[in-house]
C-alpha cells in the first residue's frame, strides 16, 4: 500500500515564489543603481526604505513558507534541486539585507 502523496496549493506556491523573486530583484536593483531626483523610481525606492523592516519580515515569512513546504514535499517535487537552490539564494539574499539594514540602522555605515 503506497503512501498518499501530500497535496498542496500549488498556484499559491508558485506565486508566493515568483512574488519573492520579484521584491528579491527589486530590493537588488534598490543596491546597485542611484536613480534621477525626479524619477518614479527614485519615489519606490524611498517608499522601499521607509517599510524596510516591514519587508524583511514578511521575506522572513514567505521563505519559511517556502522552505517547510520544499521539505514536505520534496519527493514529490519535479524540480527538486532548482526549487530547492532558489530557496537557498532567496534565504541568502534575505541574510544580506538583514546585514545591512541593521548596519545601516545603528549608524555604522
Amino acid at each position: 500500500m503506497t503512501s498518499p502523496t501530500p497535496s498542496a496549493p500549488q498556484n499559491s506556491l508558485r506565486i508566493l515564489f515568483g512574488i519573492m523573486v520579484v521584491l528579491q530583484f527589486t530590493l537588488l536593483v534598490d543596491f546597485i543603481i542611484e536613480p534621477k531626483e525626479t524619477s518614479a523610481l527614485k519615489a519606490l525606492f524611498h517608499f522601499i526604505q521607509q517599510q524596510r523592516s516591514a519587508l524583511l519580515l514578511a521575506q522572513l515569512f514567505g521563505c519559511a513558507i517556502l522552505f517547510v513546504d520544499a521539505i514536505v514535499r520534496f519527493d514529490n517535487l519535479k524540480h527538486r534541486w532548482l526549487y530547492c537552490i532558489g530557496i537557498g539564494l532567496l534565504v541568502c539574499h534575505w541574510m544580506f539585507q538583514m546585514f545591512v539594514h541593521f548596519l545601516s540602522s545603528s549608524y555604522l555605515v
